[in-house]
């Protein structure tokens, strides 16, 4: 599971995690503040992951509170098993733009983190058909500024498979995107 000393506390917030005790996982990050950015599940997910993944906004909104700011880690570097940065995560759902802004205040980075299939945070919120999401982080990164073929880059995997080319996406979100490009 995580290669830590410890190890029957991370089982433990990985079981908090799991049984939505969110109490618990607050205690448990704030007793062992490592524990936000140490991978603890198979999947090489973060607290901040599991948090995300699982909608759970308030802590996505605290964790990060107890992170050491002396610390040289950035959080766009933290990845899971698919190269998922916590703001790819976040991306997936409107209900946690607010996440996302606060994410965004500690480490810009993220908004142009490809993970492994060269997706960034702005493509999982059209993939995910999230409009809210994907109109705040197309903001956040300034998409209207940027030329037709810099904008094309943050749109698409892995230079040959672009937004338009994912048939589940719905035309409101074709033309939020072709604004863009």
């Amino acid at each position: 599971m995580a290669d830590n000393n410890d190890s029957s506390s991370v089982t433990d917030l990985y079981n908090a995690f799991i049984h939505e005790k969110n109490s618990e996982v607050r205690r448990l990050c704030l007793a062992h503040p490592e524990y936000v950015l140490q991978k603890i599940s198979i999947y090489n997910d973060t607290a901040l992951h599991m948090a995300a993944r699982s909608k759970q906004k308030d802590l996505v909104l605290d964790l990060p509170k107890t992170l050491d700011t002396d610390s040289n880690q950035k959080l766009s570097d933290i990845k899971n098993k698919v190269g998922n940065t916590i703001l790819h995560e976040v991306a997936t759902s409107n209900a946690m733009k607010d996440a996302a802004e606060e994410l965004l205040k500690i480490d810009t980075d993220l908004l142009t983190a490809p993970n492994d299939l060269g997706e960034k945070p702005i493509f999982c919120a059209a993939r995910y058909g999230q409009s809210q999401m994907f109109r705040f982080l197309a903001k956040e990164m300034e998409l209207e500024k940027l030329s037709p073929e810099e904008s094309k880059a943050h749109l698409q995997r892995n230079k040959d498979q672009n937004i338009d080319n994912h048939g589940y996406i719905g035309t409101w979100i074709l033309r939020i995107y072709r604004k863009y490009r």
